[in-house]
């Protein structure tokens, strides 16, 4: 049995795992998003697509990360994820929304530079929320019981 790491060594382990499982998550819901504002959904409608196709393989990798394993505590983890990553999404389509109104109104007749402001508020959100979802899935999602 390896001893348990402790302290900082812990957290970069976690933070290099929990990096790699975002990259993964990250690359799906770019392209899924790309692909379905590009071809003309509602930034909202591309968000939430492309946050459900991030998400799930998100949450299984993350769970291997944390060391969670069975079915004690599944439901648990389940709705605490779900609250911080719905939470993010919402905060993605508000971002998505806006920066919509803003990239129509600077670029009316230029789709593509609509689709990269649009774009650059989706993936800007993500930005921001990966260091605080990263203590919040340490400190709330998979949380060790003493």
């Amino acid at each position: 049995m390896a001893p348990q790491v402790t302290g900082a060594k812990r957290y970069w382990r976690l933070l290099g795992r929990f990096a790699a499982a975002s990259v993964v998550a990250t690359a799906i819901s770019q392209l899924v998003f790309l692909l379905v504002y590009a071809l003309g959904a509602a930034p909202v409608a591309a968000t939430i697509t492309a946050w459900l196709a991030g998400a799930i393989p998100n949450f299984t990798l993350n769970r291997r990360t944390w060391g969670s394993t069975g079915r004690a505590g599944l439901r648990g983890e389940i709705l605490r994820y779900a609250i911080i990553s719905v939470t993010t999404a919402l905060l993605a389509a508000l971002a998505t929304h806006n920066a919509e109104v803003l990239a129509q109104t600077s670029f009316p007749d230029t789709r593509s530079a609509q689709v990269a402001v649009v774009w650059a508020a989706f993936l800007g959100t993500y930005a921001v929320m990966f260091v605080v979802k990263f203590f919040l899935v340490d400190r709330l999602v998979f949380r060790r019981n003493p």
